[in-house]
């Protein structure tokens, strides 16, 4: 019965195993954009839609299932916000940032239609930094645009905050087809502080939802199956070995102790 439960547990360990994999790829996405200006009850804000992003990404997936894997990105991002002037006031001040954005991700997943499509949830970190900006002034109906010239004393330069996404992965041999909707959270301000800058606000994080479309390629020869997990492996070795322990003892059949190499009497009677 051990040597059976051990035979179990190998089998059950090298099947489906196989290396862990990169990824190299491209995404693009569109979206809008928001500013959560504090005091709220002085500015009055609106979505931006028309933002977009584009960059490359590397991912690796590890081993174990359900761990998932890791991802870094490089993306130009443009994030925005839009202040009115008043609630019942068509007049506005645009702002768009033209920034360079590193998310660092935890790529969670679970895998379908075996192995050909991945449902999978991204959490991380990321860091931006801004490049360029510009800006659009409605006043009394009349538009106006031009550059917004960034100051060090007035702008923050750097920005950071948390993103969440949910999406799903389509495998076709070495490729991958992703599809992502992705919210990035910040936590740092576009602007300093007004103690610090007179008119600025005393908040001015950034928020952007985008929706992407993008592609992976895989480096190594292999697919990636990933391991089960150890728990896993137990349980099923242990379910294995209890229907063979139930299978002998239902046909009658005399077992042996391994350790001591004598029959184990199951309540059957040998006297006739």
């Amino acid at each position: 019965m051990k040597r059976t439960i051990i035979v179990t547990i190998l089998a059950l360990c090298f099947a489906g195993t196989m290396q862990a994999q990169h990824y190299l790829g491209v995404r693009g996405s569109v979206g809008v954009g928001y500013g959560r200006f504090e005091p709220a009850s002085y500015y009055t804000m609106k979505w931006v839609p028309g933002v977009w992003a584009a960059g490359i990404q590397w991912k690796y997936y590890g081993k174990v299932r359900y761990v998932g894997a890791i991802g870094a990105e490089v993306e130009f991002l443009q994030r925005a916000y839009q202040q009115q002037a008043g609630l019942e006031s068509e007049d506005y001040v645009r702002r768009v940032y033209n920034t360079v954005n590193v998310p660092l991700i935890w790529h969670i997943h679970m895998n379908l239609a075996h192995n050909r499509m991945r449902v999978f949830l991204n959490a991380g970190i990321w860091a931006s930094y801004n490049i360029s900006a510009r800006q659009w002034t409605q006043v009394d109906g009349v538009q106006t645009s031009e550059p917004y010239h960034m100051l060090l004393v007035r702008d923050n330069p750097l920005n950071y905050g948390l993103l969440g996404g949910l999406g799903i992965n389509v495998i076709f041999g070495k490729w991958e087809l992703v599809v992502e909707g992705r919210y990035y959270f910040s936590y740092g301000d576009i602007l300093r502080n007004s103690a610090v800058y007179a008119g600025n606000p005393t908040r001015s994080p950034l928020d952007n939802i985008m929706l992407s479309l993008g592609c992976f390629y895989r480096l190594g020869d292999k697919p990636h199956e990933p391991e089960l997990p150890a728990w896993y492996v137990r349980r099923q070795a242990q379910r294995q070995a209890e229907r063979m322990q139930k299978k002998a003892l239902k046909g009658g059949a005399p077992q042996t102790d391994e350790t001591t190499n004598e029959t184990i009497d199951h309540g059957i009677d040998k006297t006739e």
